[in-house]
């Protein structure tokens, strides 16, 4: 009778196996990963400052095409130090005429400005949509290891109680069952301990999302699978993908502008003068109307514009080299990543079809030559501890490929 007693716990405590404690909790709400990029997007404040220097390199473009203030002067004109109403009083009106050709060149330059910091608002958000994921997948991998620990914590309160049962019999040793609780106190560290990194990655998230970084949402565990490691990248679909190297791209095309700017500075500007004479005695008032024209191509005037516009050559070569330099850098990350994938795929299967079934057997074996009374408490613990390990060592490795996935999706720049 008592043997049955035991055998029936033993068969609660694998019938726990399947079926997880499931603790009372408030109702949250649940965020997908598309859900926190989406806010990522919408609400992180670095993000926004890209828009607002938008909105700035715009509004500052808008006043490319004014005029200069006309210049209002008045006073005394050709008056005798002896008598002052034997001179005259002139006022003078004067208006300078910007050259239309400059104040395009200049427009087209000033908005060039913006899609380069378009594409480092793209680059910044890929980088934070990197640290999401990274942070939400870290969250998944805690909550799989902790749904292991609590099956693990389930099967060992139901041995404890066997072998409790076991020594008020004589059946058990003391020892054993100090192991049995002690391991089961370090379970119950480790929880605590998934718990509090789970909690720091829920608040780093929340930090990107700009929402208060206490407040706790659900994850969705669901993993999508990837085949990362059988795409080809080329130079021409990296240049398409990534935002930095856009970047250089628009910051090339901002160069030529300044460029055909600095060189529009050849072209003369315009300018007109009108001045009244009045006169303080009889003498008839006068007026003068006279044109006038700058002369860049002086060459004391022109040294300046030819300098820029050859160190512009220079700066153009130095950022092309800078872009292909990234494309190749990025070509070799991306070979390296795959083969990781490749690897640690490879390892994953190897742990799903052959390491935790052995261990599974393992264990089960030692359980019930116990129940037989073949064979000792440590070894049934021994076996229970090794497959736990085996299974949590199972999902290191699917960090580890989550990991090098969200890597890949950084430098292809893929959502």
């Amino acid at each position: 009778m008592r043997y049955s007693k035991i055998a029936i716990l033993f068969l609660l405590g694998l019938i726990s196996l399947s079926g997880i404690a499931q603790h009372q909790k408030l109702s949250m709400e649940m965020l997908s990963l598309d859900s926190v990029l989406g806010r990522i997007e919408r609400n992180n404040t670095m993000l926004k400052m890209y828009d607002e220097q938008i909105n700035a390199i715009n509004n500052y473009s808008d006043g490319a095409k004014s005029w200069m203030a006309p210049t209002l002067s008045s006073g005394p004109w050709q008056t005798p130090y002896s008598n002052f109403r034997d001179g005259m009083w002139m006022t003078t009106a004067q208006q300078m005429i910007p050259n239309p050709t400059k104040q395009k060149a200049n427009f087209e330059y000033m908005r060039a400005m913006a899609p380069v910091e378009m594409q480092g608002k793209a680059a910044k958000k890929n980088e934070m949509f990197s640290m999401a994921k990274q942070n939400y997948y870290n969250c998944i991998i805690l909550k799989k290891k902790e749904a292991v620990l609590v099956q693990s914590d389930s099967i060992l309160s139901y041995i404890l109680k066997v072998a409790q049962i076991r020594y008020s019999y004589n059946k058990e040793k003391l020892n054993y069952i100090f192991k049995t609780q002690a391991d089961l106190y370090e379970l119950r560290n480790m929880q605590t301990m998934l718990r509090s990194e789970m909690k720091m990655n829920l608040q780093e998230i929340n930090t990107l999302m700009n929402r208060n970084p206490s407040e706790i949402f659900e994850i969705d565990t669901n993993l999508q699978s990837h085949q990362y490691e059988l795409k080809m990248a080329d130079t021409s679909l990296i240049s398409s993908k990534r935002s930095d190297i856009r970047q250089f791209d628009a910051g090339i095309d901002l160069l030529k502008l300044q460029q055909e700017y600095e060189k529009s500075k050849r072209q003369p500007d315009f300018g007109v003068s009108v001045s009244h004479m009045q006169s303080l005695n009889t003498m008839p008032s006068s007026f003068a109307a006279m044109g006038m024209i700058t002369i860049p191509i002086a060459p004391w005037a022109s040294k300046e514009y030819k300098s820029t516009i050859k160190g512009i050559d220079n700066r153009t070569q130095a950022i092309s080299f800078q872009k292909q330099s990234l494309i190749n850098e990025t070509l070799g990350k991306i070979a390296i990543l795959q083969t990781q994938i490749e690897s640690v795929k490879i390892q994953l299967l190897n742990y799903n079809q052959n390491i935790i079934p052995s261990y599974y057997k393992s264990y089960q074996s030692s359980l019930l030559a116990y129940e037989q009374n073949m064979e000792e408490l440590f070894m049934v613990l021994d076996g229970l501890k090794m497959y736990r390990m085996a299974k949590v060592n199972q999902l290191n490795q699917q960090a580890e490929l989550l990991k090098l996935e969200v890597a890949y999706e950084k430098e292809m720049e893929i959502r």
